[in-house]
């Protein structure tokens, strides 16, 4: 059998056969191996995709030697073969390797003592023979020729793929998900596979389609299509739906075919209920539904009303938390503390310095007080132990307490088995998308009352929807927005400073919001990483790796994150130790690095920073500590993880470090927003830098135009008052 996998070309191409001696890693998954071979007395290390290894095989390895940084000189494979054992020794040991269920090693010798170098032919032509063998009665022939038969199948798809073209890795999961019908389902709609395997998207799916034969025009291939342009628009631009026009043509222009095919493909997925249809505004069935079902939820909490309290006992109540820490409450501060033991929905917003922390832990010991059961939650690690930092009590994130099966890929915790508690305290909540909204929704029971704290004036989620804009623009609910800033705050130029900017005022600099000029793009990354690596660390004693982290707008350009972070782990940390090294980025020890997505098994979430503490070749891994937590990824595991000395200012939410540092140049011009250089600001706790050209940040202040998501949410929330 022979199997390829697509590479780009490597210099000095070669073929020569070798013998598997030992697999040091192999991914189930999508058949990655490190594995060490020898040919012609010489041992080897090669590494590439390839199916199925068994100790003692031997192949036909095609491909170039490369050299890593730490591991040396290795055998890169690009495609191979595999050949069949010819002697008796090589004979037993293929089947010893527990290639064949139910032929072990004992097994595989009195097979080969029967049957000699003829064993395979027997396997494979005339298995009825091994009823001679001593050992093989009926139900263990049975159980022989189902493990042939099942290799048999397995072999014949594979080659059955490779002719096609599909390469080792995403042939091995099409396999792994639907067997010998794997070809069937390819034959008749390859675009089903977007659907049911995990990592394969649309121009993948296209790709094998066109090696299939199927027609550009094809109904499969423009609903597929169309799926893509809207799932991209939501994920992408936070939209929960795309205009019907909008979305004929951006996927005329993707699929390149008339706008009247388009609309033909919006009407079959609509039939076929992939998408929804809201007059001319078209859903993906999930965000519609979360939409809709977040504000039949809000509408059945706000119906039952104020809680019962007796107010003699729940204002003696406050005035026993004020006496007790020895400070008095603002009128907006005392009314949300109130709200929170009172009304089904409170929301608290407000600016740095406005209050907002002294308010939740003031609606925590009121509920203390009153013997009213609570918990607390945020919708990042970082940003839930933060949270449990400044209460003194234990916060988690919104998947954690929902209880997130990865099993299943749902909540435990929903309408049938809500959260038990009176109160239900959410910070940060301008992180919070759409569906996760709806699932912390789901699993509230009708009489808890509700808390929503955040700042409205921050980037909206990542993920789709604008949660916390429509639920206070809609008015519905108990909203209290905190906006002066107590004399404690009023010190830090940075508060100031950021409810200034937040206005469209210009800062005014001072000894801990600084502005440093510079225009060329060297002279900024010369000024970001004289701060991180001596001035900030000899004049305050930060560490660079948790005191300090560089904001950028935008991933690339000079000043962008990516070659901030090549930058910033040479100098920072260049001289630990290689522990993964791929062909256009590297991982050291220690080095600090950011989660790039929901990985609700490992219980990380995007945004999460933390640090690589150790790897280990033999077993393929590299370990990271988030928060005190250890996590193990394996190096295929690795395009969930980026260097985090540089961030976007946008995976910075819920996080605050004691100094921050913004570049700011006009080659970011299409991401100079208030919005974006607010946040960056209010993520800072000491100090701040910002570096780059003063007209960069004017345009930015000046700029208000927030980019509006398509969002239905506010619209379902004004019908029902």
């Amino acid at each position: 059998m022979a199997y390829e996998k697509k590479s780009t070309p490597l210099l000095q191409q070669e073929t020569f056969r070798a013998l598997l001696q030992k697999v040091i890693y192999y991914n189930n998954e999508n058949a990655y191996l490190i594995a060490a071979f020898e040919s012609g007395g010489k041992k080897f290390t090669a590494v590439g995709y390839l199916h199925d290894p068994r100790d003692g095989e031997e192949y036909s390895l095609s491909g170039g030697w490369t050299n890593h940084a730490k591991y040396g000189k290795q055998f890169a494979i690009t495609s191979y073969e595999t050949h069949l054992p010819n002697s008796e020794v090589g004979i037993e040991q293929y089947l010893s390797s527990g290639l064949i269920k139910g032929i072990g090693p004992s097994l595989a010798e009195r097979i080969v003592d029967k049957f000699g170098k003829e064993t395979l032919d027997v396997l494979n032509h005339h298995p009825e023979k091994l009823l001679q063998v001593e050992g093989i009665g009926r139900k263990k022939y049975a159980a022989i020729l189902v493990a042939l038969s099942a290799m048999k199948e397995m072999q014949d798809t594979m080659l059955f793929l490779k002719s096609h073209g599909i390469p080792t890795g995403t042939a091995i999961r099409l396999y792994k998900t639907y067997g010998k019908t794997v070809s069937e389902i390819l034959r008749t709609n390859p675009y089903q596979i977007i659907d049911d395997v995990t990592g394969i998207g649309f121009h993948t799916a296209d790709e094998i389609a066109k090696k299939m034969g199927v027609k550009e025009e094809s109904n499969y291939r423009l609903t597929a299509g169309v799926r893509f342009v809207l799932d991209d628009a939501c994920r992408a631009g936070g939209h929960c739906y795309l205009p019907k026009d909008e979305l004929t043509e951006r996927a005329a222009a993707l699929l390149i075919v008339d706008e009247a095919k388009i609309g033909r493909a919006i009407v079959s997925a609509i039939e076929t209920g992939y998408l929804i249809a809201e007059g001319d505004s078209i859903f993906p069935l999930k965000l519609y539904e979360a939409e809709e079902q977040s504000a039949r939820k809000i509408s059945h909490l706000m119906q039952k009303g104020e809680r019962t309290l007796d107010k003699k006992k729940l204002y003696s109540a406050l005035k026993h938390v004020e006496r007790r820490h020895g400070l008095e409450f603002a009128e907006k501060q005392r009314l949300a503390v109130v709200s929170a033991v009172l009304n089904p929905v409170t929301i608290l917003t407000g600016g740095p310095g406005t209050g907002k922390t002294l308010c939740v832990n003031g609606m925590i010991e009121l509920a203390d007080e009153l013997g009213m059961k609570y918990v607390l939650c945020a919708p990042t690690g970082r940003a839930a132990k933060r949270l449990s930092e400044v209460s003194q009590r234990e916060a988690k994130t919104i998947h954690r307490l929902l209880e997130f099966d990865p099993n299943s890929g749902m909540f435990r915790r929903n309408r049938e088995d809500p959260i038990e508690a009176d109160i239900v305290i959410v910070d940060e909540v301008s992180m919070v998308d759409v569906q996760l909204f709806f699932s912390l929704l789901d699993a509230l029971k009708p009489e808890t009352q509700f808390v929503l704290v955040g700042d409205v004036d921050q980037l909206p989620s990542v993920g789709p929807g604008q949660v916390l804009r429509d639920l206070i623009e809609s008015k519905y609910l108990s909203i209290i927005r905190l906006d002066t800033i107590f004399r404690q705050a009023e010190r830090s130029s940075i508060i100031s400073n950021s409810h200034t900017i937040n206005h469209g005022g210009e800062p005014e600099f001072a000894e801990d919001f600084q502005f440093i000029d510079a225009d060329a793009p060297e002279q900024i990354q010369s000024h970001i990483v004289g701060l991180c690596s001596t001035v900030l660390p000899q004049n305050f004693q930060y560490d660079p790796l948790t005191d300090i982290q560089v904001l950028s707008p935008m991933n690339n350009t000079l000043c962008g994150v990516k070659e901030l972070n090549k930058k910033l782990q040479h100098i920072l940390n260049g001289n630990s130790s290689v522990c993964w090294q791929g062909s256009e980025r590297k991982f050291l020890l220690n080095d600090k690095v950011m989660q790039l997505r929901n990985n609700y098994e490992k219980e990380v979430y995007n945004g999460d920073i933390g640090k690589i503490i150790g790897y280990d070749k033999d077993d393929g891994k590299l370990f990271v500590s988030f928060y005190g937590k250890k996590i193990d990824y394996s190096f295929d595991d690795l395009d969930q993880l980026v260097l985090a000395y540089s961030t976007t200012i946008h995976k910075s939410q819920g996080n605050e470090f004691n100094a921050v540092i913004i570049p700011l140049t006009m080659s970011h011009y299409i991401m100079l927003q208030r919005n974006l250089i607010y946040t960056a600001v209010t993520r800072a706790k000491e100090r701040i830098f910002l570096v780059g050209q003063r007209k960069a940040l004017a345009v930015a202040i000046n700029n208000a135009d927030t980019r509006l998501r398509n969002t239905n949410l506010l619209k379902r929330l004004q019908k029902l008052v």
